[in-house]
């Protein structure tokens, strides 16, 4: 089944996490975990846990306090030059754990373009379940138990998705960008079908309840883009997403994401990500691209597939 389908994915946080393909790996051994300094990461974003102690944040940054206590997050961009270390200096309990966060986007991403240099959550303004994942965290990182840095990873993951969420509720009403369109619930609501074959400025109009021109200016004035360009871009992710996801039929994806044919599609894939399908198959998988040749039976019926494989007039190929 084709993962548009699956009604647990339509989400766009959900589905740019899946297509960035996150995951958490410890920075520093735990032998080193009572280090008084952590150094950010300038070639990747970090999350950093307090598990013992107070910790101060040394960067040049503008920040309502730089104290970071037990229990709190940080998420770090990978281009803030600073690090944070244990303000007690000698505390010989103080404790951080530090993980890479590694978030595949050779060509770049919205999500990871909008990331801001930092991140500070706090589990009490947070969620219920941000909470919970906190204090199991805290709580395996100090037993040493069968798979326990495998449990600290997975915990780690859900921590940076409930950091992302966390600075959804503290966007701005002026702020622009790709996390401030994702805080507009109108445009929150609307957008987790983007990538399919059908999505449109006037069919995202009329889902919305509101006419393409109020759209349009909704996009400009919260993403900072026209909603054409969002658009294009998500349903090339999109059909990088059914290939990554093993969908090897070129004609298939692009009857799903609304293209007139492969090549329309190889021609906005290159265009949006630089490199061509079949490359990024290779890429993804890392062997050749299968040479698929379906039987008539397998094709999508052409009742299914008209509507989307017809290019919309304001969507150049």
């Amino acid at each position: 089944m084709a993962p548009f389908a699956d009604p647990l994915a339509l989400d766009p946080l959900t589905t740019a996490l899946d297509e960035l393909r996150l995951r958490c790996t410890p920075i520093r051994s735990s032998a080193e975990e009572a280090a008084r300094r952590v150094e950010f990461p300038r070639d990747a974003v970090s999350l950093h846990v307090v598990i013992q102690g107070d910790w101060l944040i040394d960067a040049d940054l503008a920040l309502r306090s730089r104290w970071v206590e037990r229990g709190q997050v940080l998420v770090v961009n990978g281009r803030l030059d600073g690090g944070i270390y244990n303000s007690a200096g000698e505390e010989p309990q103080a404790r951080i754990l530090s993980m890479r966060v590694d978030l595949d986007a050779p060509d770049g991403h919205p999500l990871l373009a909008a990331l801001p240099p930092l991140i500070q959550a706090t589990p009490e303004r947070g969620f219920p379940s941000f909470a919970l994942t906190v204090d199991a965290l805290l709580d395996e990182s100090l037993r040493r138990l069968p798979g326990r840095m495998e449990v600290i990873r997975q915990l780690s993951e859900v921590l940076f998705v409930l950091a992302l969420r966390s600075h959804l509720d503290d966007v701005c009403w002026n702020d622009v960008g790709w996390f401030r369109a994702l805080a507009d619930p109108l445009l929150r609501d609307h957008l987790h079908w983007a990538p399919e074959g059908r999505s449109s400025v006037e069919a995202l109009a009329q889902a919305a309840h509101r006419s393409s021109r109020r759209i349009r200016a909704r996009f400009g004035q919260f993403a900072g883009l026209r909603p054409s360009s969002f658009l294009r871009s998500a349903r090339a992710r999109g059909a990088a997403r059914l290939l990554r996801h093993g969908e090897a039929d070129l004609e298939r994806i692009a009857a799903l994401t609304g293209y007139g044919s492969r090549q329309a599609l190889a021609r906005a894939f290159r265009r949006e990500l630089g490199v061509s399908p079949t490359e990024y198959w290779r890429q993804v998988h890392r062997r050749p691209f299968p040479r698929v040749h379906p039987p008539p039976s397998s094709a999508p019926t052409v009742e299914a597939s008209t509507s989307a494989a017809r290019p919309h007039p304001s969507e150049p190929e």
